[in-house]
């Protein structure tokens, strides 16, 4: 049998061993340990960066402002009863910084010996973050703007949530405040 195998592996051509040593090569590779996924360093905002603890929280700090003004205003119409606001996010946000982009043009007229004239020009620019100054001296990006997060859907937990009418009335409202389509909220009874 050890013969056998010794005079196969003589006979052997280039290409064999070529796929013989990326078979091993994918063996190796299927074998490696995977370390496990954090969720918490596996979320990325749009721009493929990873989203700091500070978005993060303000985030959170929206849905649970927007479940507190949402659950407030409901418990206020007449037939709701106690209520329960559940409101879930698309995304953290996004505040847009602030960045300035000089422009450097310059052109030059080159005349040959013939008296034709070459025109060349050359453009450079260069994008830098703004930054303001904070009253204990330290510097911050300026935010032009900033997005809030998008709702993803909202569930609403009411005494009143099997009344028809109340479930159409608290459908409109959320539709109303937060410019959510009808099929992403969910009006249920309390228990």
């Amino acid at each position: 049998m050890k013969d056998r195998v010794i005079t196969a592996v003589k006979k052997m051509k280039k290409e064999q061993w070529i796929v013989c040593g990326l078979a091993g090569l994918l063996l190796l590779v299927v074998a490696l340990p995977v370390k496990k996924a954090d969720p918490k360093t596996d979320a990325k905002n749009e721009n493929g960066e990873q989203p700091d603890q500070n978005e993060m929280a303000a985030g959170s700090d929206i849905r649970m402002e927007y479940e507190q003004q949402l659950t407030q205003a409901l418990s206020k119409v007449q037939g709701v009863g106690s209520v329960q606001v559940v409101i879930t996010m698309e995304s953290t946000g996004r505040k847009i910084v602030e960045k300035d982009s000089p422009t450097d043009m310059e052109s030059t007229t080159q005349k040959d010996g013939e008296g034709l004239e070459n025109d060349s020009q050359s453009t450079s620019s260069q994008e830098t973050t703004v930054f303001e100054e904070t009253d204990d001296g330290s510097q911050i990006p300026y935010v032009a703007s900033e997005t809030y997060p998008e709702i993803r859907g909202v569930l609403v937990i009411a005494e009143g949530g099997d009344d028809p009418v109340l479930v159409q009335q608290i459908q409109e409202a959320v539709m109303a405040l937060f410019h959510v389509e009808a099929h992403k909220i969910k009006v249920l009874k309390m228990k």
